[in-house]
Parts: C-alpha cells; structure tokens; sequence
C-alpha cells in the first residue's frame, strides 16, 4: 500500500513539473491561460485570472489585469456594477500571504455589497474559489483566483493550484507586467552630482556651498 501511495505521489509530482514548465515557457497571455486550465480543469476550476490589485477606491481592475481567463458574462457584470471596490477577496488578497477560499472571504460577512459580489458570482457558476495573494516589493499587491461549481479542496489539489499560480503569475509579470510598468525618469545632472558629493561624505549644507545654490550671509 505505502508503495502504490508513493507512486501515487511521485506521478503527482511529475505532472506538476510539467504544468509549471510548460507556463514558464509561455510566450503569451493566451499561452498562459490555455496551460493553467488545462492543468486545473480536471480539479473543477474553469475560471483563473491573474491580476495587480491597486487600491480599492480606484474602483476598477481596468489596466491592471494580466492574464483574464474569467467567463465574459461575469467579466462584463463585475466591471458594470463597480464590484472590484467591495469584493471582500480583494481586501483579503492586499494584506494577506498565503492562500484562502473564497468562502473564507464570504464567512462572515455583514456588508451587504460585499455579499452581493460574492452572490453574483454563484450566479455566473463560480461557487467557491482559492486567492494567491501575492505581495510585490515593487509595485501594487497581486494574486491569482481560480474558481468553479464544484472544485477539488483535497490538499493535493490545493498544493498543485498554488504552485501553478505562482507561476502563472510570474510568467505573466514577465509577458505582461514588466511591459506596462512606467519607465524610470532618469536623474539630471545637477541630481548625479549632488548624489555623488553626499555619497563622498559631504553634509547638505557642503554640497550647497561646493554647488553656488546657498548665499553666503
């Protein structure tokens, strides 16, 4: 029995290999989506989308998205309704580390937008999900979501869509993400200079003596 389970697990093992190579070498967003479902729809999820998640009072993922594999119905109904600045998954997923079910989000919940969204969502087939927060140093909160009517909670499963949606995230960022990001403003001269007197150990004062910008009283 211990036998037949190992090799239960190592064949696991390998798919997942698989799955998460088979992302990585993506080469786009359509790429990305195909090879996520492919590996999780025997799981019960046909839904996935990988998104930065800005401020919630922006009141839309409109230019944030990365990767949308969401149905067009419910894409279209959550944008219209402005369902982004109550989804209580969202809230969860910018000060959250690890990953939770969307019935974790919806437990609990005493406000009434927020349970619409969560509602809504059963409505369009999506009962219950998993959320990957994923904290950027760099930028704006991210995750990945993927969700279904009836999905596979076994932590084999969950173990495989977590790592699967790291990478799916990270081939994103890397098709989509990085493409998008704002270009850095380049530092003026006078900025070059006045870094390179500070960083030789001058106080501002000194740097504004050796630079002519403080009158001598």
């Amino acid at each position: 029995m211990a036998a037949v389970h190992g090799s239960v697990l190592q064949d696991q093992l390998i798919q997942i290999f698989e799955a998460t190579a088979q992302i990585d070498r993506a080469t786009s967003a359509a790429e990305i989506i195909r090879q996520l479902r492919k590996s999780i729809e025997r799981h019960g999820y046909a839904a996935c989308l990988v998104t930065e998640l800005p401020r919630q009072d922006t009141g839309s993922l409109d230019g944030h998205i990365l990767v949308n594999g969401w149905p067009q119905e419910w894409y279209d109904r959550y944008m219209a309704a402005g369902h982004y600045r109550h989804d209580p998954c969202v809230a969860l997923c910018r000060g959250g580390i690890g990953p939770f079910l969307w019935r974790d989000a919806h437990h609990g919940l005493t406000n009434s937008n927020a349970r619409k969204v969560m509602g809504e969502a059963r409505e369009f087939g999506l009962c219950d999900g998993i959320c990957i927060p994923i904290q950027d140093a760099f930028g704006d909160p991210a995750c990945v979501t993927v969700a279904g009517s009836e999905i596979d909670l076994a932590p084999a499963v969950r173990c495989t869509i977590h790592a699967l949606a790291r990478h799916a995230y990270s081939a994103a960022e890397r098709l989509v993400g990085s493409s998008r990001r704002r270009p850095r403003q380049k530092l003026s001269q006078r900025e070059r200079e006045i870094l390179q007197w500070v960083a030789g150990g001058k106080t501002a004062w000194e740097v504004s003596r050796i630079l002519g910008t403080r009158k001598t009283p």
